[in-house]
């Protein structure tokens, strides 16, 4: 049988219990298939096939974290027919096909079974039972379907029992046979309230040249290229953290925001055994209401790695910090315990400085970029890089920020190992010819090829410049590298898909507002740069957009959806398109937070995929830190379309 896995974004983590009985607590069955199944009938074609009435089909869903087995299971009809003995097992969060008389039901993909017996046209009862005996699941009606268009009725909720309508929808997904999606994520399967299923980690390699993709949430892996199922469900977090372990010599380490405090004891831990040990950091401005709170946990932690294991300023087990603009140490005794920190913090020596053209007191912790003596540019800016550099050797890089909301979404869910926050991707890759483009880029801001910054020499922003290569060969294939500010990345990206994107572009984007990009793929789309004109040309596209940003002005959403902007700028005229392209607003249960373009996926014109920390906008290439990968690799960039498409039929959209 097929091991292709369904997308986890489907499901609530309290449907992967292991048994298959009536839980305590419970005395209706009905009640005790909703809150435990661990399989469900998952979608009926009741009407048959365009082909004919009698080519019905049934799918069950495997919805527990392990291989189930169902010898000795029956689905059966109240009235008697079908009956089926049910023999064979289906994988965690795979499908278990049933075709009616012969395996030419649905000619392009595998039954698991073959049954007889006929399904009525109006309201048949089943009942899937375990080898017990026990009702796992239940339908008592043909709550959806269409038998003139022949769309099977597909459950929308496997999270509530299946003798309810709100469990199920009419298929709008096309196949060959009518509307259905046979052994592939339903049509209009409801996102889960928080939590996303088991791991699974399928393509991880060691070796020299290795490029490792990680998301942290699903993937439509029945889309994958031989041997190239995605990693999906992945905690990032064990990830970062397994690679750090293995530093012997050195780290540099980038990040926008850290609070995650498993990665921070990873890093003190590195420091203490004598790796070197550098962080950038942004210095966020603490007197926005919305950095607050954050700004002031980020600060406690960094003060807790400035010190080291040994919580003494200036010893050997100390990580080297420093930052685009100062840090001063959070003063207030209930916080500083809270964190293990000690309560006196004159070791660091108050000052009065100029941070932009604000004059600042403080005990100055974190050494920022220096402007002139005792004066700092402002946190104003963002070094929004998200980067690990480990032992020269590896570069762990990606859209993921870490933090709690990021992948967990709270502390509790950290707590429990719920993987509730917003949709990130993780690439790390072997290559010691990367890592010294990375260590180019971390030691301009750095200011020094030492462990000691120098604040003096120091450059972030728009005081970079473009010194670093940008193409380097990994494991055969041809890796792109662009850093903003000053590599033009967004403009790199036009220019791909101008001169090299021939038969599709696929995205998830967290914020984008330039306008040649957009323009550049409206030609490509309907053949013509002008506002609200072009044929269709065949080229495909498809996309996702945050849904904070779905309606505003200046978002590209505005123009492929052929809508009117409510207001113009010179960077943003509102060329609208005129034929409204399949991109939505994105279903998550977060923030979708990647910034990812797939130019040609699975075609024989290569297949590249875009990558990285850089938003599509003015600040994203030209103000903040960032970083942005071009991989030119089939099995990468299938792997990004495994994810993209989860997050797609998530979305609404329709994969044919």
């Amino acid at each position: 049988m097929s091991m292709k896995k369904f997308s986890l974004s489907v499901m609530s983590t309290a449907l992967l219990l292991a048994g298959s009985l009536v839980p305590q607590g419970f005395t209706d069955t009905k009640e005790a298939a909703a809150a435990s199944n661990t399989a469900v009938i998952n979608e009926v074609a009741w009407m048959g096939t365009t082909a004919s009435y009698n080519d019905e089909w049934i799918e069950l869903y495997n919805a527990s974290s392990s291989s189930l087995s169902l010898d000795g299971w029956v689905l059966e009809a109240q009235d008697g027919s079908p009956s089926i003995q049910l023999s064979g097992s289906v994988a965690a969060d795979d499908y278990f096909l049933l075709e009616r008389t012969s395996d030419s039901t649905i000619s392009g993909v595998a039954a698991d079974q073959i049954y007889t017996g006929s399904l009525g046209n109006s309201n048949e009862v089943l009942y899937l039972k375990d080898a017990s005996g026990t009702v796992v699941d239940e339908v008592d009606s043909w709550y959806a379907g269409d038998n003139t268009t022949k769309a099977a009725m597909e459950r929308t909720d496997i999270t509530a029992t299946g003798t309810s309508a709100a469990s199920w929808g009419t298929s709008t997904a096309a196949y060959e046979g009518g509307y259905g999606t046979p052994k592939a994520p339903n049509s209009q399967q409801s996102a889960p309230p928080s939590g996303s299923g088991s791991e699974s980690l399928a393509n991880v390699s060691e070796e020299l040249g290795a490029i490792n993709v990680f998301f942290n949430k699903s993937a439509a892996t029945q889309y994958a290229s031989s041997g190239n199922a995605a990693n999906y469900n992945v905690n990032l977090e064990d990830q970062l953290i397994e690679r750090l372990n293995e530093a012997t010599t050195s780290i540099d380490f980038a990040t926008y925001e850290i609070n995650l405090p498993r990665v921070v004891d990873t890093l003190m831990e590195k420091a203490a055994q004598g790796v070197d040990v550098r962080i950038l950091a942004d210095a966020k401005d603490g007197a926005d209401p919305h950095y607050a709170e954050r700004y002031e946990t980020m600060r406690l932690y960094l003060e807790k790695l400035v010190r080291g294991k040994d919580k003494i300023v200036g010893t050997a087990d100390d990580a080297h910090i420093l930052s685009d603009s100062p840090m001063f140490a959070v003063e207030d005794a209930a916080k500083r315990s809270a964190y293990n920190l000690p309560a006196d913090f004159n070791d660091f020596t108050q000052r009065t400085v100029m941070v932009g053209s604000t004059e600042t007191t403080g005990h100055l912790f974190v050494e920022g970029e220096e402007k002139a003596a005792d004066s700092y540019y402002s946190p104003g800016n963002q070094m929004h890089n998200k980067f690990a550099v480990v032992d020269d050797q590896w570069v762990f890089t990606g859209s993921w920020n870490y933090t709690v909301t990021g992948l967990y979404g709270s502390e509790e869910n950290m707590n429990q190992g719920i993987l509730d926050g917003n949709q990130q991707h993780v690439v790390e890759v072997h290559s010691p010819e990367l890592a010294a483009i990375y260590e180019t880029e971390f030691e301009e801001m750095w200011g020094s090829a030492t462990t000691t910054p120098d604040k003096a020499v120091s450059n972030f922003s728009t005081r970079k410049i473009d010194n670093t290569p940008h193409s380097v060969t990994i494991g055969g294939k041809e890796v792109e590298v662009y850093f903003s500010s000053g590599d033009d990345a967004v403009g790199r990206m036009t220019e791909l898909v101008r001169t090299e994107a021939d038969e599709n572009a696929y995205f998830t984007i967290f914020a984008w507002s330039d306008q040649a990009l957009v323009d550049e793929l409206k030609n490509k789309w309907e053949g013509s740069y002008a506002d609200n004109q072009g044929t269709l040309t065949g080229f495909d596209v498809k996309g996702l957009f945050d849904a904070s940003f779905w309606n505003q002005w200046w978002s590209a959403s505005i123009e492929m959806t052929g809508r009117t902007a409510s207001q113009t700028s010179e960077n943003n005229p509102n060329i609208r398109w005129a034929n409204p392209a399949p991109v939505y607003s994105a279903n998550e249960s977060r923030k979708l937070h990647a910034k990812t373009m797939i130019i040609d996926a699975d075609t024989a014109s290569d297949p590249t995929v875009i990558v990285g920390s850089t938003n599509w906008s003015e600040n994203g290439n030209n103000v903040n830190d960032e970083n942005m990968l071009i991989i030119h690799d089939a099995a990468v960039t299938n792997q990004f379309l495994q994810e993209f498409n989860a997050r797609y039929v998530n979305a609404g959209g329709v994969i044919q």
